[in-house]
């Protein structure tokens, strides 16, 4: 493995859009996977840096199976990218819980932004994102929001992206402006 830092960030549903796009109660189960069989892919094409921005949904479920393989290969990295102070002060004690341990295994905690929420943090944090990043890795099937943006921001600046789409588990690989 060689240790170049190419970086990869991560962009996807909440909870609720991405049970409504699974096909069928298995939908967790198998998105897990893809994106054990995606992350280590890119660890082989030298991806050691993964961002994620530490939403509830995919976002936690792709920095845990990010967090897993840390373990295994001390070369690979979890940054979580966070966009602002007490974040996660409205979830349930259990998703504080992992969102904390998530944080302790980070390698770096960026907080983009230095004050409580406000309108259009999540937003700074999405572009935070894409602009420091080789690659973007979505779970996406088409549906407007937040994860929508981060794409169509990526496609804009010529990122490479990848997209599973969480309703068919099919994994499509977007080449921006000549890049490979």
């Amino acid at each position: 493995m060689n240790y170049n830092n190419k970086v990869c960030s991560f962009t996807g549903y909440r909870p609720k859009k991405l049970y409504e796009a699974f096909s069928d109660e298995n939908g967790m189960a198998e998105l897990s996977e893809k994106l054990r069989i995606e992350i280590s892919g890119l660890i082989s094409d030298d991806y050691t840096v993964f961002q994620c921005g530490m939403a509830l949904g995919a976002d936690m479920l792709f920095a845990g199976i990010v967090a897993e393989f840390k373990r295994r290969y001390p070369g690979v990295k979890l940054i979580a990218v966070v966009p602002c102070h007490g974040q996660e002060s409205s979830w349930s004690e259990k998703q504080q819980h992992k969102y904390k341990q998530l944080l302790n295994e980070a390698s770096e905690v960026k907080i983009v932004s230095n004050s409580a929420y406000f309108d259009g943090c999540m937003q700074i944090r999405n572009r935070e994102l894409v602009e420091t990043c080789d690659l973007l890795l979505a779970v996406y099937d088409g549906k407007r929001g937040g994860t929508m943006q981060t794409v169509e921001y990526a496609k804009k600046l010529g990122r490479r992206i990848r997209i599973i789409d969480p309703s068919t588990m099919l994994r499509v690989s977007l080449f921006q402006q000549g890049r490979l």
